[in-house]
């Protein structure tokens, strides 16, 4: 894999650089590029892994169709000893769930054990996005993440616009109940000294009315 080698040696702000380096060349047509990155998410090496988990990442952010089929294959990554493997993972499986959403709800219960445990700000915070998109799918998917939401928001009061802008993407399949819980959310927090968690709040309210 000509992959390996480059990813080998890359750690940190270098590896995340090339990452995105090799993932415009995927969003250019090299397709290759994603395949290997797909099979090296499992690689032993940590810096393999991260680096592959970054391509895959940045393609499904703008092209999330050419991830969707591969899900399935990375199931295995979101048990990554490094948070950050599984921090872009899981959100690779949000940006794909409205494409492949019989095997995007297969991380729903990783997603949980992630928010139960001190997993860290940023593996929070794609959990949580990655939930919203999961819930956007159906009101029945809805009904499955909504207290989830609602617990991360009691849970991990610095996710609490992530969890705001989750309910927003959730809005129009929420039913009655769901959006009452959700409108008092955003009264709750549209005083918020956060200007950008009372951003979020006056949105919810807005989409809910």
């Amino acid at each position: 894999m000509t992959l390996l080698k480059d990813l080998e040696n890359n750690k940190g702000a270098v590896s995340s650089a090339l990452g995105k380096l090799l993932a415009e060349k995927v969003l250019k047509g090299n397709n290759e590029i994603l395949k290997e990155a797909i099979q090296l998410v499992s690689c032993e090496n940590k810096n393999v892994r991260a680096g592959a988990a970054k391509i895959i990442e940045k393609v499904a952010e703008k092209k999330p169709e050419l991830v969707a089929p591969s899900l399935k294959k990375l199931l295995p990554s979101l048990c990554s000893p490094e948070p950050q493997t599984r921090w872009m993972i899981i959100n690779a499986f949000g940006l794909t769930a409205k494409l492949n959403p019989l095997v995007a709800v297969k991380a729903f219960d990783k997603a949980k054990e992630f928010l139960s445990q001190n997993s860290g700000t940023c593996l929070w915070d794609r959990t949580i996005c990655y939930l919203g998109y999961l819930g956007a799918l159906s009101t029945r998917q809805a009904r499955e993440v909504f207290p989830v939401l609602e617990k991360a928001l009691k849970n991990i009061p610095n996710q609490s616009k992530t969890v705001l802008d989750g309910f927003i993407r959730m809005a129009d399949v929420l039913d009655e109940a769901m959006k009452k819980k959700a409108l008092s959310y955003a009264n709750e927090y549209s005083n918020s000294a956060k200007s950008s968690v009372k951003s979020s709040a006056k949105k919810l309210a807005k989409k809910l009315k």
